[in-house]
């Protein structure tokens, strides 16, 4: 009988029959971030801002998103590695830091996710002068 649960068990895991647990708060904005990335090194600037905030995309439209992407990507040169997403609950918003590795330098992706989930603020941080 036991091995009968077992495998039902395995089954639903395998067959996604199981209910998965629901994200954090954390866990979603760092899924949003990873998307707004991924589609801005793709320069689908339309795409990236997808899941803003109304607020934020009033200040940040595609066109303006382009700009800042394309300017990021002048004065540090090509992207080459997106690093691994790190965040938590800051200020009782989601945030997520994602080090951005250009030719030249990293440059930081601060990813800021309202309680609804949509991405509140978007800032692109580039090392301190020295």
């Amino acid at each position: 009988m036991a091995r009968r649960i077992a495998g039902a068990a395995v089954l639903a895991l395998c067959c996604g029959l199981a209910q998965a647990a629901p994200l954090t708060a954390t866990a979603r904005c760092e899924q949003r971030a990873s998307a707004l990335l991924d589609a801005l090194s793709r320069a689908d600037y339309a795409g990236a801002g997808t899941a803003f905030s109304a607020a934020l995309a009033g200040r940040l439209p595609p066109a303006a998103l382009e700009t800042l992407w394309t300017e990021t990507g002048a004065a540090h040169g090509a992207l080459r590695v997106i690093g691994r997403l790190h965040g938590g609950v800051v200020n009782g918003h989601s945030e997520v830091f994602v080090p951005l590795m250009f030719e030249k330098t990293t440059v930081t992706a601060d990813v800021v996710c309202d309680p609804d989930g949509s991405i509140g603020d978007f800032r692109l941080t580039p090392p301190p002068a020295r």
